[in-house]
């Protein structure tokens, strides 16, 4: 074999290596600050939001200085949650691990953002929340009423409303993760 043979079946294996490191662009970063320090030494879980919940697929690190760090080679959406003896006070998150980094805080109102999946998953929670707190309002309305035919027809216009929301805001989202989940818990009639 003449040497610049050899150096080319180097030079390729040397690419095939790089590609497959760990850390490379392909991977997710998830960040993460938790609320304060009650949970240090704690530990914090990585949950697939569907499928098994075995040792194979959920993953788990300490919490240290407030702060976790999980790193992902899959995309899918997950969840992330503290142990089942703290989890008082605090919103587990759902996460995409998507390529890039995620940037996690966790507390009595968790949030997510960094990649673009993520953000959408961010909107579409503080949509909810905001969605929750109008229907808690107009519940508790109705049952101090006497006009609960009026509030009755606004609950109505609120969830037709949201239902109309949550069709488009899945019908924006690229293929992927995140739309697949919103189409799984929406089906909508049109959808295949």
């Amino acid at each position: 074999m003449n040497r610049s043979a050899i150096l080319s079946l180097l030079l390729i294996a040397l690419f095939a290596l790089s590609g497959c490191r760990p850390g490379s662009t392909s991977s997710c970063l998830i960040k993460g600050t938790m609320e304060d320090h009650t949970l240090d030494g704690k530990t914090i879980y990585l949950v697939p939001l569907v499928g098994p919940h075995d040792a194979a697929h959920v993953d788990s690190t300490t919490i240290e200085n407030a702060r976790f760090q999980f790193e992902v080679d899959s995309t899918e959406v997950k969840v992330i949650r503290v142990g089942y003896r703290y989890r008082e006070g605090i919103e587990d998150m759902l996460v995409v691990s998507e390529p890039g980094t995620v940037n996690v805080h966790i507390g009595k109102l968790s949030s997510c953002g960094g990649t673009p999946q993520n953000d959408s998953l961010q909107a579409w929670k503080d949509s909810m929340e905001r969605y929750r707190m109008l229907l808690y309002q107009l519940q508790t309305a109705k049952r101090k009423t006497n006009d609960k035919d009026a509030v009755q027809a606004r609950l109505e216009q609120l969830y037709d409303r949201q239902q109309r929301y949550i069709a488009e805001f899945a019908k924006r989202q690229p293929e992927g993760a995140l739309k697949d989940v919103l189409m799984k818990l929406y089906p909508q009639p049109n959808n295949k």
